[in-house]
């Protein structure tokens, strides 16, 4: 396996083709990059809070799937929305069980994706991801949750017009409604361990 210096590695805006983009996992096995349109995205480390939610997120669902279709997975399974299009969300659920054939290292069939904001991606979760989440037809929910404050957003398909969509938003105390699978969760699940009063390390 081939490790390149630094100053080689692929970097946010590299074109290149699909093709090309999945050699990535071989030739470049540390990293982790997203691909739409032909365009390459290396993902950066989060923050504590950011990791404690999605696992938060990810335990929850967990015990909503002991029986049923429906399972969830994290950060580390990459989920194709388009043709030409791969992503990570921090969360993730299929209830289609092409996807949870073993060995699997695509899921194909998502129906909602979690994505928890952090200050350098925000601007993208809410633009291109979104947009590119909502073109693909599986996805039904898309979930952003705020890491800084008890404020989740769901967007939601319409299930007559299916490119139609609208947008909730849970606060404090209120329990975040995951229409498409008929699960609950409320915000102490989800921001389980996170103390707003706690002060913000500066760097």
């Amino acid at each position: 396996m081939v490790n390149y210096p630094q100053h080689t590695i692929p970097q946010t805006g590299d074109r290149m083709t699909v093709q090309d983009y999945f050699k990535l996992d071989y030739t470049i096995p540390n990293e982790k990059y997203e691909y739409q349109d032909g365009m390459i995205r290396l993902m950066s480390g989060g923050s504590g809070e950011h990791d404690q939610i999605a696992y938060n997120v990810r335990a929850a669902l967990d015990l909503n799937f002991r029986s049923g279709p429906c399972f969830m997975r994290g950060s580390d399974m990459r989920v194709q929305v388009a043709e030409n299009t791969y992503f990570y969300p921090d969360v993730m659920v299929s209830c289609d069980v092409a996807d949870r054939r073993r060995g699997i290292k695509v899921i194909q069939s998502p129906r909602i994706v979690v994505e928890v904001l952090s200050p350098s991606t925000e601007r993208v979760d809410r633009t291109a991801k979104l947009r590119a989440y909502q073109q693909c037809p599986s996805i039904q929910e898309i979930v952003l949750i705020d890491q800084f404050a008890p404020h989740v957003e769901v967007y939601r398909r319409d299930e007559e017009i299916e490119t139609e969509w609208s947008r909730s938003v849970y606060e404090d105390g209120e329990e975040v409604a995951l229409q498409s699978i008929d699960v609950f969760l409320t915000m102490d699940e989800i921001y389980h361990d996170i103390d707003f009063n706690e002060p913000l390390v500066e760097e």
